[in-house]
C-alpha cells in the first residue's frame, strides 16, 4: 500500500470521529504548551539573571568576611571587635588595612574597601530603613558597575553627599527631582548628587534599594573605623582575572594565618556566580519539564484510548482492506498514521497556545523564552508520544483475522 493512501485511510478516519478526535488534540495540545511554557520560563529567567551577572564584568572581585560555609554576598554586617583576630570563622573580618595591602598587589586596580549598614533616611515627610554603602569615590564608577540615571558618582572632595540607588528615588521617595535636595541619614544632611540607573535583584548586592557616600563620611557615620564589610577588587584590564584571584585568596590567607580548608572568607566573581545560577537553573527546567511532562504523558493516555476505539469502530474495515490484499504491516502503518497525525496536530496547536501564554506572562513582567529548539523538540515529543500510545493498537488490528473481521458488528 502507497504512503499517500495510508495517509488518506488515516486522514479519514480521524474526520469521521471529529469530535473524539479534537478532544484526544485537546490533551496533547495542553500538554504540549505546558511543558513549552514552563521550560520556557526556566529558561528565560536564566538568561535574565544571566545578563544581569554579565554587567557585573569579568573584572570585579568580590571579598567578603565568612568562610563558604558561612559565606554571604553583598550587604554583610562585619561583628566582632577588632582584638577577636583573625582565623575565627566567627568573628574574623575584612579589614581597610587589608584593602591597602591588596593594592600592593600586580594587575589589581582599584580597591574599594566598602562599609554597609542600615540606617533611617529621612525626606520631606517620608522615612524608610535603607542600606547605607560607604564606597571609596575614586573606586565607586568601576565597583558599582552601574550607569547613571541623572546626576554624578561620588567625587574624592565630596563629605556629604549621597548618590541613590534606582528604586531609591522610584519607589521610596517617589521623587526624581530629588536631585541637588537634601535628605537625613541617621539625622545627618545629604545633598543627593546622583540617581543610579535600575539593574534589577541580581549581583553582588542590588544598587537598587541602596544609598552610597564617601567610605570616610560613611565610618564616622556608623562608628566603624576598622572593620570593612566588603572589598570590590577592580582587575586590570590587561591581566586575567583568574590570576588575580589566585593572589588575592593567597595575600588573604597569609594575612588571616588560615588555610584553603579553613579560611575565613569568601571570594566571589561573576564566573562563580554564573556557575552557581546555571546549575539551579538547569535542575529547575528538569523539575518544571518534568512536571509538564506528566500533562503529556495523560495525553498520550486519551491517544491509546481513541485509538482502542477506532480499532473497534473499524474491525469491519480492516477486514475489508485484508480481504483486498492488505498486509499486517499495512494496518499498522494505517493506524500508526493516524496517531501520529493527532499528535502532530495536538503538537502545533499547543505550540501556537504555549506562543500566546509566553505573551501574557511578560505583559505581566514574567521572562520567557521559546526557542526553535524548544519548539521542534515539543513538536517531536508529541508526535512520538502519538505513535508510542498508538503501537498497541495497531498491533492489535493488525493481528485480526480477516474472517473474524468481517463477522464483527
Amino acid at each position: 500500500m502507497k504512503l499517500k493512501d495510508i495517509f488518506s485511510l488515516a486522514l479519514n478516519s480521524i474526520q469521521h470521529r471529529h469530535l473524539r478526535s479534537w478532544l484526544t488534540i485537546l490533551g496533547i495540545v495542553i500538554g504540549v504548551a505546558a511543558i513549552i511554557t514552563l521550560i520556557s520560563v526556566s529558561i528565560g529567567v536564566s538568561e535574565q539573571i544571566s545578563s544581569r551577572i554579565n554587567t557585573l564584568g569579568t573584572n570585579i572581585i568580590l571579598v567578603s568576611p565568612g568562610g563558604q560555609q558561612a559565606g554571604r554576598f553583598g550587604g554583610f554586617e562585619a561583628r566582632g571587635p577588632p582584638e577577636a583576630g583573625f582565623g575565627s570563622r566567627q568573628t574574623a573580618e575584612i579589614t581597610f588595612r587589608e584593602a591597602d595591602e591588596l593594592r600592593t598587589l600586580p594587575g589589581v586596580y582599584r580597591v574599594d574597601a566598602r562599609l554597609q549598614r542600615r540606617g533611617m533616611v529621612t525626606y520631606t515627610n517620608k522615612n524608610a530603613s535603607l542600606n547605607i554603602i560607604g564606597t571609596e569615590p575614586e573606586s565607586m564608577k568601576e565597583s558599582v558597575g552601574v550607569d547613571l540615571f541623572n546626576g554624578r558618582y561620588l567625587s574624592t572632595s565630596d563629605v556629604n553627599s549621597a548618590v541613590l540607588g534606582f528604586g531609591v528615588a522610584n519607589s521610596t521617595f517617589n521623587d526624581f527631582d530629588i536631585l541637588n535636595k537634601q535628605i537625613r541619614i541617621n539625622n545627618d544632611t545629604f545633598r543627593v548628587v546622583g540617581i543610579l540607573q535600575q539593574t534589577g535583584s541580581i549581583g553582588f548586592g542590588s544598587s537598587d534599594n541602596a544609598i552610597y557616600i564617601p567610605q570616610k563620611t560613611a565610618q564616622d557615620l556608623f562608628n566603624q573605623s576598622y572593620a570593612a564589610s566588603q572589598l570590590i577588587v577592580v582587575v586590570s584590564p590587561d591581566h586575567n582575572t583568574d590570576v588575580v584571584v589566585s593572589e588575592v585568596e593567597a595575600l588573604l590567607l597569609n594575612l588571616h594565618k588560615v588555610t584553603k580548608d579553613t579560611e575565613d572568607f569568601t571570594i566571589t566573581t561573576a564566573a562563580t556566580l554564573q556557575t552557581a545560577v546555571s546549575s539551579i537553573t538547569d535542575i529547575l527546567t528538569l523539575f518544571l519539564g518534568g512536571i509538564a511532562s506528566i500533562s503529556l504523558l495523560v495525553g498520550g493516555i486519551g491517544v491509546a484510548n481513541t485509538m482502542f476505539m477506532s480499532v473497534l469502530e473499524q474491525t469491519r474495515d480492516i477486514g475489508v482492506l485484508k480481504s483486498l490484499g492488505a498486509k499486517n504491516r499495512d494496518i499498522v502503518y494505517i493506524f500508526l498514521c493516524e496517531a501520529a497525525i493527532i499528535g502532530f496536530v495536538g503538537g502545533f496547536l499547543g505550540i501556537a497556545l504555549s506562543y500566546g501564554v509566553s505573551l501574557l506572562l511578560a505583559y505581566f513582567g514574567l521572562p520567557s523564552s521559546i526557542t526553535v529548539d524548544l519548539v521542534l523538540g515539543g513538536l517531536l515529543f508529541s508526535v512520538l508520544i502519538g505513535i508510542i500510545a498508538g503501537i498497541y493498537p495497531a498491533r492489535s488490528a493488525a493481528s485480526i483475522p480477516p474472517v473474524e473481521a468481517l463477522r464483527y458488528e
